[in-house]
């Protein structure tokens, strides 16, 4: 017994040991990182669909989703739309004109409970096009949905949303890529990107 109470003793010492940590950077990665403000419902309340891996110019199933997407998020009076990357395949945007965008993001989710922020950050196959492109704010003229950017925060009162850009933390992109192209514009320095997303100034 009494090892089980040192044992319970020592896992709770150790979570908030942990919890404290966690709340002690919180304000330091708000405080490196873009935030936009999305306001709540009347109520406090916000909902939201999370997509990713799904840019395949309506191919693979992505037109079939989308059309279920449009039904829940209308049921569910959606108030924006999260996507955790590999938004455009298979090796992202050539340029700001690439159709591509328009084939895989504006015409293919045209329902009108869809029509809400999209809040987007890169995955590793966007990396493998030309990710200024990709995050350009100029996109929002051809689709105001579209909001895309490497790591930032969502401040919907009720929560925050921490978008982080976790591409560039696989070593195998960098040490192993099997011949593929990876657009690391903005990430290199490596080591001084991953400083800036994990710790403050």
């Amino acid at each position: 017994k009494q090892n089980k109470r040192m044992g319970s003793k020592f896992g709770i010492g150790s979570m908030s040991i942990v919890m404290t940590l966690l709340l002690s950077l919180a304000p330091k990665l708000e405080a490196e990182l873009t935030t936009v403000q999305q306001a709540p419902n009347s109520d406090g309340s916000i909902t939201f669909l999370v997509i990713g891996d799904w840019g395949r110019r309506g191919l693979y199933n992505q037109s079939q989703v989308a059309l279920q997407m449009g039904r829940i998020g209308e049921k569910l009076d959606i108030d924006f739309v999260v996507s955790t990357g590999d938004n455009i395949y298979d090796n992202g945007m050539k340029s700001i004109d690439d159709p591509a965008f328009q084939l895989s993001f504006t015409n293919i989710y045209t329902s009108p409970s869809l029509q809400k922020p999209w809040y987007l950050v890169l995955g590793n196959h966007d990396y493998r096009g030309d990710v200024e492109a990709q995050l350009s704010p100029l996109l929002r003229s051809i689709d105001s949905r579209w909001i895309c950017m490497r790591s930032f925060i969502v401040d919907a009162e009720i929560a925050e949303l921490f978008f982080v850009d976790t591409t560039p933390f696989v070593d195998a992109y960098f040490l192993n890529p099997h011949g593929q192209y990876y657009d690391w514009r903005g990430v290199s320095p490596r080591e001084s990107y991953l400083q800036t997303i994990l710790t403050a100034n």
